[in-house]
């Protein structure tokens, strides 16, 4: 085969078995469109880009550019505002997860109707009469209520105590004025305490003047440091540096309401004390002495 013969090959083959000339086949499957490109376009291919995304991206990158980083702090940053609340809100507790809805209806109907929780009344409810009763947990969940807790305190449980137990069921304006002029150390920082569960009082729209301390008590706050104590004779001692905390249970003047309808109820429903037996006498009374 010369080189003339492979310039003016042409391009159909003959076929040896068929004798009709069958064009030259692709080993892939192609539109027609397509034949003209050597490899074809599997995928369509978008000649221009969309607009939305880029109109995004310069508007974002125009706004991050304006910001200026030096000046925001943790006060005044919306995302890292936005992401505490939302990460605050995960951690709470909240009612419906605990309490059916309808005792929360019903309970809220009983506060407008009575200003005050009361146990075992007949409610109406879509046209029925419910006799509305609910277990104290239930009642200390729906109560509105201020839980605090204090730092750790160079301080033991029995000094706590007796400070404690001078301000329990005070009125916490009351208490706080108590505890300023008290000499104990551990009064400065059960104050410091109330002031803050005034704050957050403040926080949820409650009275001020109507809270009062429901509970307090003090624990051990854990990793106490011990030192030695080296006495004479060759003997030793350790000392204990004691931490504790202090807890308490804020409530309002509906828990303190309520508790006084229980108590005039129990004592309608008790029955009269008896101080002598009411039993007949076995013997014969006698106006004289027998000896």
């Amino acid at each position: 085969m010369n080189k003339f013969s492979i310039i003016t090959r042409p391009l159909f083959r003959s076929s040896r078995h068929i004798g009709v000339f069958v064009p030259i086949q692709r080993f892939f499957s192609t539109t027609s469109p397509r034949l003209s490109n050597l490899l074809g376009e599997v995928t369509k291919i978008d000649s221009e880009p969309p607009i939305t995304t880029t109109s995004k991206s310069t508007t974002t990158s125009s706004s991050e550019d304006n910001k200026d980083i030096s000046k925001i702090t943790p006060e005044n940053d919306e995302e890292l505002i936005e992401y505490h609340a939302k990460n605050a809100e995960s951690k709470q507790f909240k009612i419906e997860k605990y309490i059916h809805p309808l005792k929360l209806q019903l309970y809220n109907e009983n506060i407008s109707q009575f200003g005050f929780f009361k146990n075992g009344q007949i409610m109406n409810h879509n046209g029925k009469k419910l006799r509305f009763t609910l277990t104290p947990q239930e009642i200390d969940i729906l109560e509105p209520s201020i839980y605090l807790t204090s730092y750790r305190i160079k301080s033991s449980m029995k000094k706590a105590t007796i400070v404690n137990r001078m301000v329990r069921k005070f009125n916490v304006k009351l208490a706080i004025n108590q505890l300023h002029f008290n000499h104990k150390k551990i009064s400065t920082e059960l104050e410091q305490l109330l002031k803050r569960g005034l704050e957050q009082a403040k926080q949820l729209e409650l009275n001020e003047d109507e809270l009062y301390i429901d509970r307090i008590w003090v624990g051990s706050d854990g990793k106490w440091r011990k030192r030695l104590d080296p006495k004479g004779r060759g003997r030793m001692g350790i000392i204990a540096h004691r931490y504790v905390h202090l807890k308490c249970i804020l409530k309002t003047n509906q828990t303190k309401l309520r508790l006084d309808w229980e108590k005039q109820q129990k004592e309608l429903k008790s029955k009269p004390r008896m101080f002598l037996n009411d039993e007949p006498l076995n013997l014969k009374v006698r106006p004289w002495y027998r000896w």
